[in-house]
């Protein structure tokens, strides 16, 4: 069953790939026929819905607010005594001193070193460890409330910006649920806490934002930033650079290109930093393949093969890491096939098959379900879902989901 899986895992992703270039170079008016059926159609920009400041207001503390009661009702449903104090303080125990918290709280307090057991946290991003340092002039030098700070200013700031690019696609009443599906992830909780995700989510939607509206300069630079807080960011480059094709192919003139490089340049920054301490831009990668990390690239259908193994072999943590990363791919993949031939943006279908692919080449994936928070093009696909009961119903579906892994995590299972 194993070999079944990674093989319609990894052929999956490869007809995907076939039929997207297909489609790319029929809109691109490079192939000598019109392909069949919809596979060709693409929707309309539509014009840019008007939301008020108020309304944007709104967004960013819905998708706040909406973790932190769901947060709340989690802890209420394990019968733990203390009422709120005690939530808040199991609140800071988990989302600032579980997992890889302690390790971007290091590097903000310690800066990288240069040997020891400490150069090993080379392999977390610079950017976010960075502005925790900058906002704790906020917070009177506490390390851990700073990256608290980062994190959910961030998360709201997604609820804005998804918001914002959804309107570009969907009439007023539909963009609303774009950030409402982000927002009912059901991993979404690690937005709140000491991880990149809030970060990163922000700088990749506010780089497609400006990319959409062809301000190739500052989306050059958020992408740039992207690359900078995690590997993924470098997927970017794809759908900018499908927008800037598409925009080159309608205006006499092409828009200009610098801000492109500016995209690859933010991991530029990274390699420079493992050049400057260990004279090797590539040596995050001897510290990604050593333990506890064991970290590799291999096929997709390998890893989708080997995470079907170990569910079995570990049927504890089958239901907190290998199933829900196993199944959420397939989800994810589906959706985009899905996307494909109903008309979908094309650059949606490249940016979220490319993060989709990106991420599941990683040999030792332990994270799947947390990583896959930052394939924002599923959000907009859930929210083009046409009948509205259906997109309720699913929208129900993962808001259950959300409360039960929230549950989970507040009770210390292993969701990484």
């Amino acid at each position: 069953m194993a070999e079944i899986v990674g093989h319609l895992g990894g052929g999956g992703m490869i007809l995907f790939v076939a039929l997207l270039a297909l489609r790319c170079l029929a809109r691109m008016g490079w192939l000598p026929a019109a392909l069949p059926g919809g596979l060709s159609r693409e929707d309309p920009l539509h014009r840019p819905a008007r939301f008020s400041p108020a309304e944007y207001a709104g967004a960013f503390f819905a998708v706040l607010a909406l973790q932190w009661a769901v947060l709340f009702f989690a802890w209420l449903t394990l019968n733990q005594p203390g009422g709120l104090p005690a939530f808040l303080s199991h609140f800071w125990q988990r989302f600032t001193q579980a997992g890889d918290s302690p390790h971007y709280l290091f590097i903000a307090e310690n800066g990288y070193a240069a040997s020891g057991e400490d150069a090993k946290w080379i392999v977390f991003y610079p950017l976010y460890p960075w502005l925790i340092r900058l906002a704790r002039l906020f917070t009177l030098g506490n390390t851990a409330l700073a990256g608290l700070l980062v994190s959910q200013l961030c998360w709201g700031g997604c609820g804005v910006l998804l918001l914002r690019l959804a309107g570009w696609f969907f009439p007023r009443s539909q963009a609303v649920w774009a950030p409402a599906f982000l927002a009912a992830y059901p991993f979404a909780f690690f937005g709140m806490g000491v991880y990149t995700e809030s970060l990163f989510l922000l700088l990749c939607l506010g780089c497609v934002c400006r990319a959409v509206r062809g301000r190739w300069l500052t989306a050059g630079l958020l992408g740039g930033l992207a690359a900078l807080c995690r590997t993924q960011g470098l997927v970017l480059l794809l759908p900018v650079l499908w927008l800037w094709m598409q925009a080159r192919k309608e205006e006499k003139q092409g828009p200009k290109s610098l801000g492109l490089a500016l995209l690859p340049a933010g991991w530029g920054v990274y390699l420079a930093c493992n050049w400057a301490l260990f004279g090797d831009p590539f040596r995050f990668l001897a510290f990604e393949a050593a333990p506890p990390w064991y970290q590799t690239t291999r096929w997709i259908g390998e890893n989708l093969a080997q995470h079907w193994r170990l569910a079995v072999e570990h049927p504890g943590l089958a239901n907190f890491i290998y199933w829900p990363q196993i199944g959420l791919y397939f989800v994810v993949l589906a959706a985009l096939f899905w996307g494909l031939f109903t008309g979908a943006r094309t650059e949606w279908l490249i940016w979220g098959g490319a993060y989709l692919g990106m991420s599941y080449l990683a040999g030792w994936l332990i994270s799947g379900p947390r990583y896959l928070l930052g394939c924002l093009p599923l959000f907009l696909l859930l929210a083009r879902v046409r009948p509205k009961p259906v997109r309720a119903g699913l929208l129900a579906v993962i808001l259950l989901a959300l409360c039960c892994y929230a549950a989970l995590y507040l009770q210390g299972q292993a969701i990484m």
